[in-house]
Parts: C-alpha cells; sequence; structure tokens
C-alpha cells in the first residue's frame, strides 16, 4: 500500500502533500501490536466471524459471544472496538434487507464510559475515541428498527454520550456516591419519586433500584447470588495479605514476558509454572 500510494504521488507530482501520510502508513504496518489486524498471514474469513460472534442455525452452539479486550493497548482499542460495532450494525441491517425480518441482538458493553464519552461539540478534531462514541450513538437512534439493542454498564454514567443516554429507557442504579452522578440519576425520576436519591450512596452490595419501561414503578432488587466458580475475577486485591506475608505471590517474568511478546510457553514450562 504504501508503495502503491508513493507511485501514484511521483506520477501526479505531489509528493509534497503524501509524503508524511506514507511515512504515517509505513509506521503503522510496522508496528507490531497492528499485525493481528493488518497482517498479511491468512485469518479468519467474514462469514466465520459472524456465525462465530451473532449466532448461527445451530442453538447447541450457543449465542453469546464474549470479546475480552483487556489487554488491546489504550491507542488502538477504540478503533478496534469502533470496528467490531459497525460489522455488527451493518451485518444486522444487510440480514433484514435480505430475510425482510430482524435478528434481535443485544451488546452489552463493560466500562462503557470508556468507549462512549461525551464530547464538545464545539471540538472538531476527529479522534478514534470520537468516532468510536459516534458509532454507538448511531447504533442507539437507529439500532432497533434493525433489531440491535444496547445494554451499557457504567461506574461513571455522568461521563456518557448524552445522546445514548436519551435513547435508554431503562435503569438498573446500584450504590452512587458521586454527586455528579447522582445529579444525571436526578433528571430520571420524577420529582415525586425523588427521595429514591437518598438511598443510592447508601444501597449495600447486591441491592439495585430498576426503573424506566421494565417497571412501572421503581423497585428495589436484590441481585442473585452467583457461585464463586461463575463470578468474574474480580474481588479486591490483598493488599495488605501480600505484604505482610500472609499470602505468597509466585514472582517469575519469564514466562509473562513470553507471552507478551508473543514467543509461546511450551508444555513443560507451563507445568513447571
Amino acid at each position: 500500500m504504501p508503495n502503491f500510494l508513493e507511485r501514484l504521488a511521483q506520477e501526479q507530482n505531489a509528493q509534497q502533500y503524501l509524503d508524511f501520510l506514507i511515512m504515517r502508513v509505513r509506521t503503522m504496518l510496522s508496528d507490531a501490536r497492528m499485525s493481528s489486524v493488518i497482517g498479511t498471514e491468512p485469518g479468519i474469513d467474514l462469514t466465520t466471524w459472524l456465525n462465530d460472534y451473532i449466532g448461527n442455525d445451530k442453538p447447541e452452539n450457543g449465542n453469546v459471544a464474549i470479546i475480552d479486550l483487556s489487554l488491546v493497548p489504550v491507542d488502538v482499542i477504540h478503533l478496534v472496538v469502533a470496528v467490531i460495532s459497525r460489522i455488527i450494525f451493518e451485518a444486522l441491517q444487510r440480514y433484514r434487507k435480505v430475510n425482510k425480518i430482524e435478528l434481535p441482538t443485544v451488546i452489552v458493553m463493560e466500562e462503557a464510559h470508556t468507549f462512549i464519552r461525551k464530547f464538545s461539540d464545539a471540538n472538531d478534531e476527529i479522534s478514534p475515541q470520537k468516532m468510536c462514541c459516534q458509532t454507538f450513538e448511531r447504533i442507539a437512534r437507529e439500532g432497533r428498527k434493525f433489531g440491535l439493542g444496547l445494554l451499557l454498564s457504567s461506574q461513571r454514567p455522568s461521563e456518557l454520550s448524552p445522546t445514548v443516554l436519551s435513547q435508554c429507557n431503562t435503569f438498573l442504579l446500584h450504590r452512587i456516591v458521586n454527586d455528579k452522578d447522582q445529579e444525571l440519576v436526578k433528571r430520571l425520576i420524577p420529582d415525586n419519586l425523588g427521595s429514591l436519591l437518598s438511598e443510592l450512596p447508601v444501597l449495600p452490595t447486591r441491592k439495585a433500584i430498576l426503573l424506566g419501561w421494565a417497571a412501572p414503578i421503581p423497585v428495589l432488587l436484590e441481585m442473585n447470588d452467583l457461585d464463586r466458580t461463575k463470578r468474574p475475577n474480580s474481588d479486591d486485591p490483598k493488599f495488605w495479605d501480600v505484604w505482610t506475608g500472609i499470602e505468597k505471590r509466585s514472582i517469575e517474568w519469564q514466562g509473562i514476558v513470553k507471552d507478551w511478546q508473543n514467543e509461546g510457553i511450551n508444555n513443560e514450562e507451563d507445568e513447571d509454572n
């Protein structure tokens, strides 16, 4: 691609306008973190990806896909999320066009404030973060008629895009202590139910208030107690126990570095560690 751009620039006598662009393209192509996205090795085709992540005609395979992006570099994660969501949205648009009926699908977004952060309209700068937010704003506005819904989870609702929030019709509120977040919630609750806000900062664990389209009146709920083997790995780190020696932690960085640099670890090393 950069060689092709360079040849076009020479033919059109426009090197001075494209030199910087070509340099940026070469830099991106040489970035090892992008190799899995733009690599030349044969990868998964679109049909297989859609079968794996949106669903297929075999219920025994399940129709829930979990995409773990926790180790994706910060400077490319917004591009990855934006591309994934756009593929899902367009796939469902084309599904309705071909089949004349919708395929009900829901995107569940954890830590939504990271990807759907509100931006000032006065800022015309185009950034990966803004493009990602705009993608979800379009899904929030238009996704319903194509069978695509959004379920957002966030600890900072005040940082979410107002456009996306305005399309949400059901809210499940856990403990909220931040003033800005409480002010946002206050606008969601009728004036005669404002006393509920006083309970938000002191809600115990597993308690939440359900309000909106799913509940005629706000309801206090208790979340089911999951078996420990099914819970997410989100317990508080045991700082004091580890620092004081009550619990031991083995530190062996070689295996982590090999995994980090995609060098792989043989079975013998796995058993030793």
